[in-house]
């Protein structure tokens, strides 16, 4: 008894080391706690596109489709079943009966079709002031959603490879139309969903707590709560880790790896990753609307610098904007040699040197980059040397500020990065470089209209084969036009406590605690 009472007492520290102010008796030894680097910007699904978001959102909602565990295809969830017609343009989903959503209002093909209304309708009333959804372009090419009896009947402008992929994605969480309706504009503070888990609070910028749903259509989780703790410092976090306060953190960083490895009270998990940081070059600014600009910045840095100083050796030098876990990745790509005095003399016949900059680099670290200073500091270094005149900028990560000045174009260069939503090629490079994702996503706001019209192909595209083809053609423009400089490709990484039993690294870096549980 004496050792549960310690893991209790711990964790209650950990929860107000995240800022309760006082000591928690919901607390218990049900409950994981997970520690993180920063807070969620929201948890309306819709409104959503930070990973830390996301993170909780996968918590509570459910979508039609899912993916399976430790792949990327997908499986059953909401839906039962589904249908395509011959031409692809039709999609029917079979809804499984008898689910509710938390606030025990009935999850039926009309809520269901209800959620995909505003998604895509733009005047939608339900939005209350919303605004356009981070990733509604994805969706853009449903004509329409209806619900017809037990079924949701999906409508396409043109067959769309990645579509079924995309419905597995968080964008497309089912929410509570009534719950939606009740709390209007603040609904992302009041997320109900079908999930594992219900909302339970929220402290900024110190907790998000979430409970059992134990009426769970796939089974109750076992956890009865689960907390997630923003620590922002990964050194902190993993020191509470040890000190038996936290049950699971993300953001490792690497030097620490070995030193996870040493403790026989944590586990390091390890697993290749589908993701990579990359800089952002603004190609609407001066002089980064030239390519040859852009190359030649490429060639001042040296990528097995960036890993040996900020990734302790860990990660891999990325060429395209596609992992090798991906597939479709185009292996034929040889990356530009560094070449220091070659981007030197290249910028002063450019007509840019002594170019100020504006050097946007994120305060939190980030799956694909756990230590984003020290990245930010390797750039702004080898930049200098090629004689151009950086400024480093860090504007929060929280409240998407970080992302907000990006989409408005205020950086000249920005380091970010990008972890896959579903596992496609689509979600990459249509994703992060078509025409239509500025200033969403596209934060090179870089437009191509041969990319543009590779990678639409690809999406009509049924023939795997073919589509690989188009990707490896698209990425092939990517690196001629250089719109962004690919750094590292990142293994995913947590580590977790000896005694939580049924975390699993997913490829896709999805975080799912419905099977966690600690053992006793």
């Amino acid at each position: 008894m004496k050792r549960m009472r310690t893991a209790v007492l711990g964790l209650l520290a950990a929860v107000c080391a995240a800022g309760c102010g006082k000591s928690d008796p919901s607390v218990e030894t049900g409950t994981i706690v997970y520690g993180r680097g920063a807070d969620s910007k929201s948890l309306d699904p819709q409104a959503i596109e930070d990973g830390e978001s996301v993170n909780v959102v996968s918590q509570i909602f459910d979508t039609l489709v899912a993916f399976e565990a430790g792949t990327t295809r997908v499986e059953p969830a909401l839906a039962t079943s589904w249908t395509a017609s011959a031409d692809g343009l039709s999609w029917e989903f079979a809804i499984r009966p008898g689910v509710q959503f938390h606030d025990g209002t009935a999850c039926d093909a009309a809520a269901i079709a209800w959620n995909f209304r505003r998604l895509l309708d733009s005047k939608s009333p339900d939005r209350h002031g919303m605004g356009e959804p981070p990733y509604g372009f994805l969706y853009e090419g449903i004509e329409g959603c209806e619900a017809r009896g037990a079924a949701v009947v999906f409508t396409l402008k043109a067959p769309n490879a990645a579509f079924l992929a995309n419905l597995a994605m968080f964008p497309a969480s089912i929410s509570s139309p009534a719950a939606v309706g009740q709390w209007k504009s603040d609904y992302g503070r009041h997320p109900v969903g079908t999930g594992p888990f219900r909302f339970g609070s929220w402290a900024p910028n110190q907790k998000i707590v979430l409970e059992a749903n134990a009426g769970h259509w796939g089974g109750a989780p076992k956890a009865a709560k689960v907390i997630f703790a923003v620590i922002p410092e990964n050194s902190v976090r993993l020191q509470r880790l040890k000190a038996g306060e936290l049950h699971i953190i993300d953001g490792v960083s690497p030097s620490e790896f070995d030193g996870v490895r040493a403790e026989a009270s944590l586990r390091l998990l390890l697993e290749p990753g589908m993701n990579f940081s990359y800089l952002a070059f603004n190609t609407e600014r001066e002089p980064w609307n030239r390519p040859e600009v852009r190359r030649a910045v490429a060639s001042a840095l040296d990528k097995k610098e960036i890993i040996a100083l900020a990734y302790s050796g860990a990660g891999t030098p990325a060429v395209n904007p596609l992992p090798p876990t991906i597939w479709g990745w185009n292996g034929s790509i040889q990356d530009r040699p560094y070449d220091p005095a070659g981007a030197k003399k290249a910028l002063a016949d450019l007509g840019v040197a002594g170019k100020e900059l504006d050097l946007y680099v994120m305060p939190n670290p980030r799956g694909y980059v756990p230590n984003p200073a020290n990245v930010g500091a390797v750039v702004k270094q080898r930049l200098e040397a090629a004689g151009l005149k950086p400024r480093l900028l860090s504007p929060p990560w929280e409240g998407g500020l970080y992302v907000g000045e990006l989409k408005e174009g205020k950086h000249d260069i920005a380091l970010i990065g990008w972890i896959t939503d579903n596992g496609d090629p689509d979600n990459f490079l249509f994703t992060l470089f078509h025409s239509s994702a500025i200033p969403d996503q596209n934060h090179a706001r870089y437009r191509s209209a041969e990319f543009d019209d590779l990678v639409s192909r690809a999406q009509r595209e049924t023939a795997p084969e073919k589509r690989a083809e188009l990707y490896r053609r698209a990425q092939e423009r990517i690196f001629e036009d250089a719109p962004i400089l690919p750094l590292v490709y990142m293994p995913n990484v947590a580590a977790v406590r000896a005694n939580v039993e049924g975390y699993v690294l997913h490829p896709m870096g999805l975080v799912r605690l419905k099977g966690v549980s600690l053992k006793k």
